[in-house]
């Protein structure tokens, strides 16, 4: 058979069915050959393998799409649909039978599993059993499938990118189907004409196709094409080492998307599935591009591991620009705010509140939540059910005490700050914060613990429900920081409201 031309121009392709939403299986394909081509300045594209009418649909399609653009992964030409191009694969069908590579069996889909039943019962493969192989009486008006003319002998040999050299029997492959009876093609053909016609030098996907292999490579000595090279990634399994399932990950990548995944993160935790480069395990793209070899993509499955993903987020969070993870707040998370806490993500303050979170959060959508009550005007409802106090009134009563003393002291130093609050941020409001009046986060420390120290309570049984009036949750950014950063009449509406807790 002939061979790709290693000087050829690196061509990959991703071809997924549009027959269910693309999953993280589906997303390490994709991006293996993504970085493949971009690590040899070469082309990926995307092809859309819809020949099975009744079961592909549009929405799938555009969750593809959607996808694939989300995880920056963008093809470099127009996508190639197979259901436009149904026309080309009978032809080049019709073709093999003229030049003797194809034949027309007329044989029912129930009489070919007899003959399967058969073949087993004869401790054989559940094979066809080749009867129209040589027929040559024409049977017009019977339906009919076109079936390739296997060698009975010898084999096929081909050197994966991953395994090494891998052989198959001829006798052990079955003359497979072409074009079924109503006129569809099958997989291996409308692959082989389209990979050859896209001028593919490597075909790279998931090792559930690998006995797929010999029977295109057949194709390709029919037709006299040339032969592309080909990789066959490992599966991605679950924790309880079975087939990945929804619980385990293998949903639509727009699902992580709406759990708060920065892409990035996602194709990070991809790679790693199979793949290595020494002992790192946090990469930006333009390191797994560099970086990326076949030569370091295991044999064995991969194993899916929740929590490794999303401590990978975290670790991308804390590095991300704050203007970045903004902007996804805006994007995908908007329907978490009201109008007015919106418009207060969008300030030069949001975008302080944004960096003071992301180091304390492992989803954008955590970041979001906390957001949400910070940016809030007026107070917020709290649940201080979790509060230290709720089974100790008299510990209550001393941090309620310490509480009120916090608010008259802090009102003192506003006393003289002026109206007008320095950074323009007038969308919260005219009032200037504590630390417009110099008083900075460390100052805030020592305050408080100067206010503990007075009432005899711990510094954390005081902070405990400062936090929760301030924010409306238990657990946020640093209260320090939030102190000094927010405006002034915020803190002290929300602290006033230590009496109805």
């Amino acid at each position: 058979m002939t061979n790709a031309l290693s000087s050829d121009r690196v061509r990959v392709r991703f071809a997924p069915s549009p027959t269910g939403f693309l999953h993280i299986g589906g997303v390490r394909a994709a991006l293996f050959n993504w970085l493949y081509a971009r690590q040899h300045q070469g082309d990926f594209l995307l092809r859309i393998e819809d020949t099975d009418q009744e079961r592909s649909e549009e929405k799938f399609t555009q969750d593809f799409m959607a996808s694939l653009r989300w995880l920056g992964l963008m093809w470099d030409e127009e996508p190639i649909f197979q259901g436009k191009r149904l026309e080309v694969y009978r032809e080049k069908a019709e073709e093999l039978i003229e030049r003797g590579f194809a034949y027309r069996c007329f044989c029912s889909e129930a009489e070919v599993g007899v003959m399967r039943e058969q073949a087993m019962k004869e401790g054989k493969k559940p094979q066809y059993n080749r009867r129209c192989r040589d027929r040559k009486e024409a049977s017009v008006g019977l339906p009919f499938v076109i079936r390739a003319k296997i060698p009975l002998e010898g084999h096929v040999d081909f050197t994966d990118m991953i395994r090494g050299p891998i052989r198959f029997e001829n006798a052990d492959l079955d003359d497979f189907v072409l074009i079924r009876s109503n006129g569809a093609p099958t997989y291996n053909l409308s692959v082989v004409v389209d990979d050859v016609e896209t001028r593919m030098t490597h075909i790279l996907r998931g090792d559930d196709h690998i006995n797929n292999t010999p029977k295109q490579m057949h194709l390709y000595q029919f037709f006299n094409y040339p032969v592309p090279q080909f990789a066959h990634l490992p599966m991605i399994l679950g924790p309880d080492k079975k087939k990945l399932s929804k619980r385990d990950g293998a949903v639509s990548a727009n699902v992580y998307r709406a759990e708060g995944y920065l892409p990035e993160a996602l194709l990070n935790f991809l790679a790693r599935l199979g793949w290595s480069h020494g002992d790192q395990e946090i990469f930006s793209m333009s390191e797994m591009i560099q970086y990326f070899s076949f030569n370091h993509v295991q044999k064995s499955s991969a194993v899916f591991n929740a929590e490794k993903l999303l401590w990978l987020n975290g670790a991308h969070i804390r590095s991300a620009k704050s203007e970045r993870l903004r902007e996804i707040v805006l994007e995908d998370f908007s329907h978490y705010f009201s109008s007015p806490a919106l418009s207060r993500v969008q300030t030069p303050l949001g975008l302080h509140l944004v960096t003071l979170i992301q180091p304390k959060v492992k989803l954008v959508a955590e970041l979001a939540q906390q957001l949400v009550p910070l940016c809030t005007p007026g107070t917020v409802e709290v649940d201080a059910t979790d509060l230290k106090w709720y089974k100790d009134p008299q510990l209550k009563a001393t941090l309620q005490a310490a509480i009120q003393n916090v608010l008259g002291s802090l009102s003192k130093k506003m006393e003289g700050a002026p109206h007008v609050r320095t950074g323009g941020d007038l969308v919260w409001g005219t009032s200037p914060s504590l630390g417009d009046q110099g008083m900075s986060s460390v100052d805030m420390d020592g305050f408080f613990r100067q206010i503990s120290e007075q009432h005899g309570v711990k510094l954390g049984d005081l902070m405990q429900p400062v936090r929760l009036l301030l924010t409306g949750r238990m657990v946020s950014a640093g209260l320090f920081e939030l102190l000094s950063l927010l405006p002034w009449d915020l803190v002290q509406a929300r602290l006033a409201k230590i009496q109805t807790l």
